[in-house]
């Protein structure tokens, strides 16, 4: 305001026409503004408003007409706040007596408790704690009631009895949880053990335990402090610091790849590290030969679009004067925006190449991608710590980011930032300032939210606009989804429906992202309709081991997961600790013999793993039902999604496929962790950007998607192109 001279107007005036006259600001908050705070010194307002979109976007118009910043707050930082009311320690929960009861050699840890957790006052239990005060049925002690159970009764098989890992009861409250691996028959008979003992039993599954992984990754020390950049210049000490040459250059844009080299005056940051790995048995050269290609050949690349931006034939021997072409240029940091291998499968080889580089990602990022690449699960003498010296360098030179951090430059008008991407754990999109000049990475994200995923939408508040490049994921930018809630209910009731009548159900799924998502989906669905309208149905979940480890991940770094699963892992009522999960592998596939299952396995395109095994079973009955979700590349489920009649594993495994298969009979479902046309409509709406690049597509495949983009009012789109410099400031 002081540089542009703009005037400060009176504040009365200011509010005057701000209420009464503004069209920017819509009547819906303006009315729910209920306090403003000014300070005419600083000429700063604080308007305190839960509705406050409108005066963040519309902030540098409003400091132009009135010479006034409108500062945004949901909450009174001058109200006296009210003081919590303590927790009365009498009402906790608290363990009496820890005991253990012996049964087949294994001791059942035993607690009796007070004071039992809300979280076991069901319905049900209200229904069955009527039932025994009405029909006066007496309550057995409890080491009857274990003897008898155990050593007696029938009805409950072996293999349930052998299941149970812990038993906590409740006298007061007549209540026994009983948490197992797997208890049908105990719920089946539930109504029976109730009048026999007098007791209800709660029946639930076991914790679904820690992360080795995280917890091997935690031991080992980092190389760099989080302040590491705060020390490092952008630009030499003669250059001028308000002049910083932005520039990018797309290493590989294959659907299947993807890395970009974004150059930050002096510094190259790699943005993912999608690259094809040598093979000198097949003469494959791999991708990493053209980031070695971009460092000797900077300068010369730099100085041919620079005469091209200025309209000077290439050929023309004129030296321009460029300033901040490093001299020895380098890999100077790697961000990785998620973990799914086509982000991070040059890593390794990247890491040998340039030992000391810090790499910039998320912790849970850095777990998902140690669980899958290195060969921590097949240690055989060690599982508390991770032997590979390539994998114990890369997590010694991880710098961790998280939504919100912020990572600045000796210049301090230079920062990144970043933000939660949606698309899977751990993602995260980065933002980058320089000066004025805002550049923003999105890696692949989702705008709406997901369960347990929260999407771009609600952080996106936070990123001052407008946007001056816009570099964003185009995988599905041409498709059209529809409403994802819509999507999954329309899968849920075809679920819901072979339930009905005890078939089973196969879901194809990535691991780390949508494997996790339709679970608890799933889970919660038929949980209420269980609760609600005591549904007699409800199918178990069977879900194969690689899903179990990224949920550990998840469980032990459950405070950098937004939303509501975090709190509920925080608050031990953790939805993956369910008795309707079941975890398998390739020794206890007993299941697939039973009936009314769920079965979630990967990958969706069934080119290797144990899914083949699965399908092999499921997919011969016509009854059964399969979905593959997500995006389909690979043999043999790419054929089986265009048609075939028979699934080719091999030469010698083929078999007839008859189960209905959904991406088939209702192709509209379609059902990805990407974002849609609709949702990058939304975001460009949201960031106002100047220019919109896009990644992770063919430029064939996203002509039309340029023309969609212009028409919502964006300067320019550009559409990739391979290891061609762009300056962009």
């Amino acid at each position: 305001m002081e540089e542009k001279k703009i005037p400060q107007m009176e504040i009365i005036e200011v509010l005057n026409h701000f209420f009464l006259k503004n069209k920017s600001i819509s009547e819906k908050t303006k009315k729910s503004i209920s306090k403003i705070i000014y300070c005419l010194k600083d000429r700063i307002i604080i308007t305190i408003t839960k509705h406050g979109r409108d005066i963040i976007v519309s902030r540098d118009k409003l400091i132009r007409n009135y010479g006034w910043f409108f500062f945004v707050s949901e909450t009174d930082t001058h109200r006296k706040k009210k003081k919590p009311k303590k927790k009365n320690e009498s009402k906790q929960e608290k363990t009496l007596i820890y005991e253990e009861f012996q049964f087949e050699n294994f001791p059942i840890p035993l607690k009796q408790k007070v004071n039992m957790r809300a979280l076991y006052h069901t319905k049900e239990y209200r229904h069955y704690f009527k039932l025994i005060k009405s029909k006066n049925i007496t309550q057995t002690p409890i080491k009857e009631i274990l003897n008898d159970f155990f050593f007696n009764i029938e009805f409950i098989p072996m293999e349930e009895k052998k299941a149970i890992r812990k038993i906590i009861y409740y006298q007061e409250e007549k209540v026994i949880v009983v948490k197992a691996l797997i208890g049908d028959q105990i719920y089946e008979n539930l109504e029976t053990l109730v009048k026999k003992y007098g007791w209800y039993f709660y029946i639930t599954g076991v914790p679904v335990g820690k992360s080795q992984i995280s917890i091997a990754i935690d031991k080992i020390e980092k190389r760099f402090n989080s302040d590491y950049f705060s020390s490092i210049s952008l630009i030499d000490e003669t250059s001028n610091p308000n002049n910083i040459r932005i520039n990018i250059y797309p290493i590989v844009l294959k659907p299947n790849h993807n890395c970009h080299i974004l150059g930050l005056g002096k510094l190259n940051i790699l943005l993912d590290c999608g690259l094809s790995e040598k093979n000198e048995e097949k003469e494959i050269e791999g991708d990493v030969r053209h980031i070695e290609e971009y460092l000797q050949n900077l300068p010369q690349y730099i100085l041919e679009e620079e005469k091209n931006r200025r309209k000077i034939p290439i050929e023309d021997t004129t030296e321009l004067e460029l300033k901040n072409i490093p001299k020895n240029p380098k890999i100077d940091a790697i961000f990785l925006s998620h973990s799914h291998y086509d982000h991070i499968s040059g890593l390794k080889e990247l890491i040998r190449l340039y030992p000391d580089v810090p790499i910039l990602c998320s912790r849970i990022s850095l777990d998902l991608y140690m669980l899958r690449d290195s060969n921590f699960l097949k240690q055989q003498e060690s599982h508390d710590e991770i032997e590979e010296e390539e994998y114990q360098n890369i997590i010694r030179n991880v710098i961790y980011v998280e939504n919100g951090v912020k990572i600045e430059f000796k210049e301090k008008s230079c920062f990144l930032s970043f933000f939660h991407a949606g698309h899977m754990p751990g993602a995260l999109m980065m933002l980058v300032k320089m000066n004025n000049f805002r550049f923003l990475y999105t890696g692949d994200y989702t705008f709406y939210d997901i369960t347990p995923f929260a999407g771009t939408r609600r952080f996106l508040e936070q990123i001052s606009r407008p946007i001056d490049y816009l570099l964003i994921d185009g995988t599905s930018a041409q498709e059209e989804f529809g409403n994802i809630s819509d999507q999954f209910h329309s899968l849920i009731l075809f679920l819901e429906q072979k339930a009905e009548y005890g078939d089973n159900s196969l879901i194809g799924a990535d691991p780390s992202s949508l494997a996790i998502s339709f679970m608890l989906i799933f889970w919660r669905y038929f949980r209420k309709l269980q609760l609600r309208r005591d549904y007699k149905n409800r199918p178990n979940i069977y879900v194969d081991m690689m899903v179990r480890r990224n949920i550990q991940v998840i469980n032990h770094r459950y405070e950098y997961i937004y939303g509501p699963i975090s709190r509920l892992i925080r608050d031990k009522a953790n939805p993956f600790n369910s008795i309707k999960f079941r975890w398998f592998d390739q020794t206890n596939l007993n299941f697939l013999r039973k009936k009314n299952n769920i079965i979630i396995s990967h990958p969706p395109d069934l080119s290797y793993g144990l899914i083949r095994n699965i399908i092999n079973v499921i997919g011969r009955n016509p009854h059964n039902f399969v979905f593959l979700a997500g995006s389909i590349h690979e043999q043999p489920g790419l054929d089986l999604v265009e048609g075939a009649e028979e699934i080719e594993f091999s030469e010698t495994w083929k078999m007839p496929f008859r189960a209905l298969l959904l991406n088939k009979f209702a192709p509209h479902i379609k059902i990805k962790l990407h974002s849609d046309k609709q949702q990058l409509q939304e975001m460009i709406k949201a960031l106002e950007p100047k220019e919109v690049c896009f990644f992770h597509q063919s430029a064939k495949r996203l002509t039309e998607v340029a023309e969609f983009v212009k028409k919502l009012g964006v300067e320019k789109v550009s559409l990739p192109r391979k290891r061609k410099l762009i300056i962009l400031n």
